[in-house]
């Protein structure tokens, strides 16, 4: 789940409705999923429920933005497509705008890169009851082939795909892996996330006209290359889209705190190239 407001959560998954209909394959038939919110793990207090339509034009990815619900409340969710019922996920929302809330703790969390080692800051902090929300900060994903960083002999665990990371399907490839990962799955389940991108969710260095790590020409367009990790990105993160396609938002958190969510790429100069130091 994610973005937690006073009175609803974004709740997300990913269906695969057939063993052809892998991420970013494009593939697959129209599936019905109903969600369910509840105020108790068991299901008995059903509070809200609902049901998406996932298609290949989304990755069948699945997301419900779900309103009506109780301030600074625990609440449970699930998922089911036919016979297959998700596991069971733990959300919280927010406390309302003006309540006296005398303390939020968040954890906070960011460049998670996939070959270089296992997320087990993640399952650590999946076990915590005491946290509002978990803050993601970017490079939730990175965009490198394997082998490229770290170099090869440093690698842990290769990436999908193992090239780096260009079109569309790429884009869904790569999230699609990161969302494979145990200790990811059980922070997601356990914690409402607040996410933002960095420079990794598109390419090193990431800027308004380019990238360090982009090639124009070897490596395409780099405003098409742009917009297929923004969609990717969308699709396959509990984020609620904003003003021209980016992560601006706010939320708060009672009379203690508004987080105010920035992209700081998107419409960004070039960064400064470093140099000897020496005064021309």
């Amino acid at each position: 789940s994610g973005d937690p407001l006073p009175d609803g959560i974004l709740l997300w998954t990913r269906v695969t409705p057939t063993p052809e209909a892998v991420p970013g394959s494009g593939t697959g038939p129209a599936t019905q999923v109903t969600w369910e919110v509840a105020e108790d793990k068991a299901f008995t207090r059903i509070t809200a429920s609902g049901s998406v339509t996932a298609t290949a034009a989304t990755d069948h990815t699945v997301k419900a933005d779900v309103r009506g619900l109780r301030p600074q409340t625990p609440y449970f969710y699930r998922f089911t497509a036919g016979a297959a019922v998700s596991p069971v996920g733990r959300t919280l929302t927010a406390p309302g705008h003006d309540a006296s809330t005398p303390g939020v703790r968040f954890g906070v969390v960011s460049c998670a890169n996939w070959e270089s080692g296992w997320f087990s800051a993640y399952r650590h902090l999946a076990a915590r009851t005491d946290l509002h929300a978990i803050l993601h900060l970017g490079d939730y994903i990175y965009e490198y082939a394997n082998g490229a960083y770290p170099e090869a002999k440093y690698v842990v665990r290769a990436p999908e795909p193992k090239h780096e990371i260009l079109t569309l399907a790429d884009y869904r490839t790569r999230h699609g892996a990161y969302k494979t990962d145990a200790d990811l799955q059980a922070l997601h389940a356990a914690h409402a996330i607040v996410a933002i991108w960095d420079d990794h969710e598109f390419a090193n260095d990431a800027w308004s006209g380019g990238a360090e790590n982009h090639t124009p020409g070897a490596e395409g367009d780099w405003a098409a290359r742009a917009a297929a990790a923004k969609q990717a990105y969308f699709e396959w993160m509990p984020v609620r889209t904003s003003t021209a396609g980016t992560v601006y938002r706010r939320l708060r958190f009672g009379n203690l705190a508004d987080l105010h969510l920035l992209d700081l790429r998107t419409f960004r100069s070039q960064q400064v190239k470093v140099g000897s130091g020496a005064v021309d």
